[in-house]
């Protein structure tokens, strides 16, 4: 089950060796971010980008003049231009993190935002059941190919579970061959196929969706035995 978990309950949390996998030494841990925790807010601040203009701590305004705010103030500007959208959407975000560190560092993150039923990102779109989508999926660029986004999309499949929510979705560029070759090794297919074929940079961005089995039923599509 994913938590979100403080800090100082890290140790708690079951830990994955990659060396055990082949792929690496580093021991990695994936759980639910705190967005009301100071220290995961931070944490996940210091590898996103802003995605909400947000006059925050050194920011030049009017005239060059530099934006200098009290402590609190600038936290929270900067927690608001980083995670606004993710805290306004009630997203779940996943946290891949360095169990070796001293302090929390964040090595990879995903966001899973639950959606009802209804149109997708196109309203000439096929309907959608209820779902959770996808969205912001990240691996530091030292950290990849080491099956690290691949363990955060499963655990992206592994909440939606506890969630009963048996449907994903995701959008990705047409183009971005890398993260296509996931998410079709995963299991998520074309929403939108187009009736004859068109060229990727045509297609821009690309709605992928997943079906999950519901609980108890094998991926074959068996029932599980469960003990009385």
């Amino acid at each position: 089950m994913l938590t979100a978990a403080p800090l100082a309950a890290r140790s708690a949390i079951a830990l994955c060796s990659l060396a055990a996998a082949g792929r690496g030494h580093l021991g990695v841990v994936i759980r639910a971010a705190n967005l009301t925790d100071p220290g995961d807010c931070e944490a996940l601040c210091c590898v996103r980008k802003p995605v909400e203009f947000v006059v925050e701590q050194g920011s030049k305004g009017f005239l060059g003049q530099v934006a200098v705010l009290e402590p609190e103030v600038a936290r929270r500007r900067r927690v608001q231009a980083r995670l606004g959208s993710a805290i306004r959407d009630k997203a779940r975000v996943l946290i891949a993190a360095d169990a070796g560190a001293a302090e929390l560092a964040v090595i990879g993150t995903v966001d899973c935002v639950a959606l009802p039923a209804g149109k997708g990102r196109r309203a000439m779109g096929p309907e959608l059941p209820q779902r959770l989508l996808i969205r912001n999926l990240w691996v530091a660029e030292a950290f990849r190919r080491q099956g690290i986004g691949r363990r955060l999309m499963d655990a992206a499949e592994e909440l939606a579970a506890e969630m009963h929510i048996e449907f994903l979705s995701l959008d990705v560029l047409a183009d971005n061959e890398p993260a296509r070759r996931l998410y079709e090794s995963l299991g998520f297919t074309d929403l939108e196929p187009p009736p004859v074929p068109v060229p990727n940079w045509l297609r821009g961005a690309l709605s992928l969706g997943k079906a999950l089995a519901p609980p108890g039923v094998t991926a074959e599509g068996s029932t599980e035995m469960r003990p009385m």
